[in-house]
C-alpha cells in the first residue's frame, strides 16, 4: 500500500521527468542550473537528478524566504539593483535554467514599499536593472529558461486563498503533466486566427457582452517548450502553461465583462461576478457580489494607465480547472485585461507594469464574424 510520502514523490518524478525532458529537452553535458526555495528541495533534488539521468550537469542554489523578504525590505536598493559577478559567471556557463517559484507564504506587497516591488525578481521577468543584467546574458548565450508554478500550490498560500490544497495541487500536477506538443501545437492555432484578425465580440450567458479590436500586434504564445531560440529572444516560459493573448487596441473596448469565475482573493474572501462597464477603452463602473475591495485595492496601489482596456486571452489547458490561480490557462476559458500591457508590446504604462486580469467561462467569441469559441469550446 502506497504512503501519502510515496505518491508525492511519485508525483515530483513525474513533474520532474516532464520539466527535463518534455519542456527543456535536457542533453548530455549541458550545464542546468536549479534554483530553489526552501520549501522546495525535494522537489529541486528530483529535477537535478533527472538531468543527472540525462548526462548533464546540474546544481542547485536555495534561497530562503526570510533571507529574500528582509532583503526586499532593509538592503540599499542599490545593492539589489546589482548582478552580483559570481551569479553573472555561473550564467555565462548556463545552457538551462529551472527556477521553482514562491515563496511558500503568500507575499504581503502591502508591507512593500512601492519603489522596491519592481526589484522583487520573482518571475524573471521583473523590470528591473538587475533583471537587465541578467536577461543580457541569457539572451547573449541562448539560456532556456523555465519557471515551475506548480510549487506555489502550498499549504499557506491555500489557507489564505481559500482554496483545498490537495484539490490544488492535483489540478495544478495535472495542468503540469499535459501533452505541451499539443499545446504548442493548436496555441499556433489559435495565434494565426488572432494575429489576422480586427473585430472581435465576446459574449457569455452570465451578462459579458464587450467588442473591441485587434490592432495587429503580436500574440503570445504561452506553451512550455523552451528553445534555444527562446533564450535569445529572453523568452521565460512557465509550467503548467496553455494560453494565448494579444495586446489589444486600448481605446476600443465597449460593453460590459462580467467575470463570472470566482476569483480567489487574500483571506479566503473570493471576488464572485466582478463586472468592468467598458467605454472608449477606459473602466467607467464597476461592481461585484462580493470581494469588490481586492480590485479596488488594485486600483488605489497602482499608478498609470490602471483602469484601461489592455489584453485579451484564450486558455488551451484541458489539465487545468477554473478557481484554482490558473484561469487564464484553462481550455476555453476567456481572459480580459486591464491596466499594463508593456511586456505584450502594448501601450498601456503603470508602475512595475501592473495589471488586473481574470476570466469567464462558456463565452462564445467571434473574430471578424467567424467563431473561435464557442460556449466555452474551442472550434479549430
Amino acid at each position: 500500500m502506497k504512503t501519502l510520502e510515496t505518491t508525492k514523490m511519485e508525483d515530483y518524478r513525474r513533474l520532474a521527468h516532464q520539466i527535463v525532458s518534455g519542456c527543456l529537452n535536457i542533453r548530455q553535458d549541458e550545464n542546468v542550473w536549479v534554483h530553489s526555495w526552501d520549501n522546495t528541495t525535494e522537489i529541486a533534488s528530483e529535477i537535478a537528478f533527472a538531468c543527472r539521468e540525462k548526462g548533464a550537469q546540474p546544481f542547485i542554489t536555495l534561497i530562503t524566504e526570510d533571507y529574500w523578504t528582509r532583503s526586499l525590505l532593509e538592503v540599499p536598493k542599490r545593492l539589489l539593483e546589482i548582478l552580483p559577478a559570481h551569479q553573472a559567471a555561473a550564467l555565462e556557463k548556463t545552457d538551462a535554467f529551472i527556477f521553482v517559484l514562491g515563496p511558500k507564504n503568500p507575499v504581503d506587497w502591502d508591507k512593500i514599499p512601492p519603489e522596491r516591488r519592481e526589484l522583487s525578481s520573482l518571475w524573471f521577468i521583473e523590470s528591473n536593472k538587475y533583471m537587465d543584467s541578467w536577461r543580457n546574458i541569457a539572451q547573449e548565450h541562448s539560456i532556456r529558461m523555465l519557471g515551475v508554478e506548480y510549487c506555489m500550490a502550498t499549504k499557506e498560500r491555500a489557507q489564505t486563498l481559500g482554496l483545498d490544497h490537495e484539490r490544488w495541487e492535483q489540478v495544478m500536477l495535472a495542468g503540469c503533466l499535459v501533452n505541451q506538443q499539443e499545446i504548442a501545437r493548436t496555441a499556433s492555432k489559435v495565434a494565426n486566427a488572432v494575429k489576422k484578425g480586427r473585430d472581435v465580440s465576446v459574449e457569455t450567458p452570465f451578462g459579458t457582452k464587450l467588442k473591441f479590436k485587434l490592432s495587429g500586434r503580436e500574440p503570445i504564445s504561452g506553451d512550455s517548450l523552451v528553445h534555444k531560440e527562446d533564450g535569445a529572444k529572453g523568452t521565460v516560459k512557465f509550467l503548467p502553461s496553455g494560453f494565448v493573448e494579444v495586446a489589444a487596441d486600448e481605446t476600443s473596448a465597449e460593453g460590459t465583462v462580467v467575470y463570472n469565475a470566482a476569483i480567489p482573493a487574500r483571506g479566503g474572501e473570493k471576488t464572485k461576478d466582478l463586472t468592468l462597464h467598458f467605454k472608449r477603452g477606459e473602466v467607467v463602473k464597476y461592481e461585484a457580489k462580493s470581494g469588490i475591495s481586492e480590485f479596488e485595492n488594485y486600483l488605489k496601489s497602482c499608478q498609470g494607465d490602471t483602469a484601461k482596456f489592455a489584453f485579451f486571452g484564450l486558455g488551451l489547458n484541458p489539465g487545468l480547472k477554473h478557481g484554482f490561480t490558473q484561469d487564464d490557462k484553462v481550455l476555453g476559458g476567456v481572459t480580459i485585461g486591464i491596466g499594463g500591457n508593456e511586456d505584450k508590446g502594448g501601450e498601456n504604462r503603470t508602475s512595475g507594469n501592473r495589471h488586473w486580469w481574470a476570466s469567464m467561462t462558456k463565452a462564445t467569441v467571434k473574430i471578424d464574424e467567424k467563431t473561435l469559441v464557442k460556449n466555452g469550446a474551442l472550434l479549430l
